[in-house]
């Protein structure tokens, strides 16, 4: 081969890794584009919050209002408080800031925002006693206040119009069907669940419960009558249950306790260290096991704070569900767990006490709880 050949090749040869080489530098180039484009896009709504701008878009001017009417209860104005301990700024400036716990507000370096309200860009926010952002229905000077994902005060949410509905005995063979029609119709619903069921069907669904906002409640290891059997077995069964459910929820037993039969005593509750749960509005879905029947139960007698009481392990229950749950919606009702609907009618529950139902005639006769029975 002569020279010249050679040459002509060997130019050519570089020519192709030139051109190669830039069509790899040129995917990178979008490739890094798209992902940071899909980065500002998921992250805009709390973007917006810290002070840091869009990308494209001037340096926001975020102007708070605190004011100095302070009130132990949190009904009052925010107070500016030294940063909690472990607590720092993460961000350039003061403002909005974020950590595993929620969002919550630097006043300065050195300070934060707590347990009232504040507020920001003309936008009400409230802050609890521990520095974080509020959400959802919540509970200030014995009020009821709902507040968005975002934290922002929504003063058009009717707490007339809010029910929880509660599942016992499960989970079951058909509570992943319950689940898909709660997560279609955005609302939630709190499960009561017997060890023994968890120990099958668990794995399935309590993973699912949690990622949907739904309450995990212990209804005990295999629905004994534990105010006849004793504390001892009380004690014993709630705990076999709680280490169920822990296993798939981040090592979590149950967050309240619903007691078998709804027989209890005081002192059987106060044990538990948690919230107890009755029920206002009984289905009886359990002995009627009949689609139609449960549908009429629910549709023609449920009001505004009312706990529902139903079963997912019948399919008869669950099918019902697939009506009942959108036709609620459709009439209006916000769907949530039982925490959040005491937190509706201004209730901060407290361990050892006992909820019946939240309704205008629970309210007007001092009957929400067993505080006075």
């Amino acid at each position: 081969m002569d020279k010249e050949r050679l040459r002509k090749i060997v130019e050519r040869n570089r020519r192709v890794t030139l051109i190669q080489n830039c069509i790899k530098v040129g995917i990178c180039v979008v490739v890094t584009l798209v992902i940071v484009t899909a980065g500002w896009k998921a992250a805009e709504p709390f973007v917006k919050r810290t002070g840091v701008p869009v990308a494209g878009s001037p340096m926001p001017l975020i102007q708070v209002q605190a004011g100095t009417n302070n009130l132990e209860d949190g009904s009052g104005d925010a107070a500016k408080q030294p940063l909690a301990e472990g607590l720092r700024i993460t961000s350039d400036t003061p403002g909005w800031q974020v950590n595993e716990h929620g969002w919550w507000y630097a006043a300065d370096t050195q300070s934060m925002y707590t347990n009232g309200w504040l507020t920001i860009d003309e936008q009400k926010y409230h802050f609890g006693s521990d520095g974080y952002m509020d959400t959802g229905w919540t509970p200030i000077g014995g009020e009821g206040y709902y507040f968005n994902d975002n934290g922002t005060y929504d003063p058009g949410r009717d707490k007339e119009k809010v029910i929880a509905m509660t599942f016992d005995d499960g989970p079951g063979p058909y509570t992943n069907t319950l689940l898909d029609v709660l997560e279609q119709n955005d609302a939630k619903a709190t499960f009561f669940m017997q060890g023994i069921n968890v120990e099958r069907y668990g794995a399935d669904t309590i993973p699912r419960m949690v990622q949907l906002g739904c309450m995990l409640g212990n209804h005990s290891y295999n629905h004994p009558n534990l105010k006849a059997a004793g504390a001892e077995v009380a004690q014993q069964q709630f705990d076999q249950t709680d280490q169920l459910i822990a296993q798939y929820n981040n090592g979590t037993g149950a967050e309240a306790i619903r007691f078998p039969f709804g027989e209890y005593t005081k002192e059987l509750a106060e044990a538990t260290g948690r919230s107890c749960w009755f029920w206002n509005l009984d289905t009886r879905d359990w002995e009627t096991k009949n689609v139609d029947s449960d549908i009429a139960a629910v549709l023609d007698h449920a009001g505004g704070g009312d706990i529902i009481l139903m079963h997912d392990i019948h399919e008869a229950s669950v099918t019902a569900c697939q009506t009942i749950i959108p036709e609620l919606k459709n009439r209006g009702f916000d769907l949530v767990t039982v925490k959040e609907l005491a937190a509706s009618r201004g209730y901060e529950t407290e361990s050892g006490v006992t909820y019946f139902g939240f309704t205008d005639k629970n309210l007007e006769n001092d009957t929400a709880t067993d505080k006075n029975r």
